[in-house]
């Protein structure tokens, strides 16, 4: 006899309540319910006196424990933070800067790729070339949007750089030339993915074979010729990869002797001598002249000595952007500063004129930098002991002389030296050691916190060519 509708309501019902009262969950919590109330129970009076008091301290202390757990975690997502925006600032980065394909190449390579793509198998007809033409258009717009979003985010904006390359960025090329080309770059991007989706779309919902094939044709057309139209911002944005490749990178853990002073005092010289190799020549785009750079070796750990552009005695408001790389060097590096005086009278500046030029540089820098003054040329120099010929000693007047004396009054503390001869550079040499070894302790870490304060934000300019 077949059971009736109740009763198999009813086996249901039961069933349910014992697969219920079956968890082991369940049976956990009742149990360690069950065994708290009997201890209590057993404990008598006194126990629960114990246990509402420790549960009134447990509710007092629970606040504190969780305000003292939220200012642990505030604490450590500022620890996050801040070594996220050091990273940031860390120095290199042009070097890491990504390869960027010439415009034509990139948009030939994705065209072809898209033109190899194939139909889904088991399509036919119309539902074939639909699904045929919008893979093809899906493929172009992948293979020049991805490669273009990846160019824009490997370009690290001018205000996450270490302070020393956005100054290397700013004689070079410019904040105003590097954000709006790559603010090109991306506008672009965007219109071609607006293009590519537009007509994938339109695609599908063609009916016919033709149909579906035109539309194809007519996104290819459409997304070829407005991404020649605005090629050139990569062809621009690669010429700016390469330029700012070239740039010198800042070894900011690497002790480092930076010579200072007037153009053609002999600052190039005392490189060369105290040098342990032959000095490499880093080019700058913004000058013809190279800037020689080498190294010594002080307990086998390497030391960086090199030249500066030479600095004419005038406001930084008229320096040139060679000028500007000294003061960038000084500001943003940590150097020792060896300011070279010459006191010949054969380097084009005035004594009275490389005075004046230290004591500017002096005030600004001596306080920051560690400082050793040196008089070059002092063969040349009869005040310095030098040995001059009958026809030079006429060149000397009094007032030379005097001027001289003055010089070394001022500076009573100088090294004399002579590159040629090799007057003098032990002592110098000895006199740098020392002080690298007492720089060495302020050099920062590779973790340490190079970001400037750039929180002032401008308008994005209107993008403009490179010339």
């Amino acid at each position: 006899v077949a059971p009736s509708a109740r009763a198999i309501a009813m086996a249901t019902a039961r069933a349910i309540a014992g697969a219920l009262s079956r968890r082991p969950w369940t049976t956990r919590a009742r149990r360690a319910t069950t065994t708290t109330t009997t201890t209590r129970a057993r404990g008598g009076g006194g126990d629960a006196r114990d246990d509402a008091g420790t549960s009134t301290r447990d509710a007092r202390e629970e606040p504190r424990e969780r305000g003292r757990e939220d200012e642990d975690a505030d604490a450590r997502t500022d620890e996050t933070v801040a070594a996220t925006t050091r990273r940031a600032h860390r120095p290199g980065a042009f070097g890491r800067l990504p390869n960027v394909s010439p415009a034509e190449q990139l948009i030939a390579s994705a065209v072809k790729r898209a033109g190899r793509v194939t139909p889904t198998r088991g399509l036919k007809d119309a539902a074939r070339e639909r699904n045929k033409s919008a893979k093809q258009l899906d493929a172009l717009t992948t293979g020049v949007c991805k490669p273009l979003k990846e160019y824009v985010k490997g370009f690290p904006p001018p205000e996450r750089l270490h302070p020393f390359e956005r100054a290397l960025l700013e004689l070079t090329l410019s904040d105003k030339k590097y954000r709006t080309t790559l603010a090109a770059v991306d506008s672009m991007r965007k219109g071609m993915l607006g293009i590519g989706k537009g007509y994938a779309s339109q695609v599908t919902k063609t009916t016919a074979l033709k149909e579906a094939e035109e539309m194809r044709e007519k996104g290819f057309a459409e997304m070829e010729a407005y991404y020649r139209k605005y090629a050139r911002c990569v062809d621009d944005l690669k010429s700016i990869a390469k330029l700012l490749r070239k740039l010198p990178v800042a070894e900011l853990e690497t002790p480092t002797v930076a010579l200072v002073g007037a153009p053609n005092v002999g600052k190039s010289s005392l490189v060369r001598v105290l040098s342990s190799g032959l000095p490499e020549v880093c080019n700058y785009p913004f000058t013809t002249k190279g800037i020689k750079m080498g190294h010594f070796f002080v307990d086998d750990e390497r030391h960086v000595v090199t030249d500066t552009p030479g600095l004419i005695n005038r406001s930084e408001a008229d320096r040139n952007k060679i000028e500007m790389l000294t003061i960038a060097t000084l500001e943003h590096l940590p150097t020792c500063v060896i300011f070279v005086t010459d006191l010949t009278g054969l380097s084009g500046t005035s004594i009275d004129d490389q005075l004046q030029l230290r004591e500017e540089l002096y005030k600004q820098f001596a306080e920051r930098r560690p400082w050793i003054d040196v008089f070059s040329k002092s063969a040349l120099v009869p005040v310095l002991g030098g040995e001059t010929d009958p026809d030079t000693q006429e060149l000397w007047s009094e007032e030379d002389v005097k001027e001289a004396e003055r010089a070394m009054a001022q500076i009573p503390n100088a090294t004399a030296t002579s590159a040629d001869e090799g007057r003098g550079i032990d002592e110098l040499k000895e006199r740098i050691m020392k002080l690298l070894h007492e720089h060495k302790r302020t050099l920062p870490k590779s973790d340490d916190d190079y970001s400037p304060d750039y929180s002032g934000t401008e308008a994005l300019p209107a993008y403009i060519p490179m010339l």
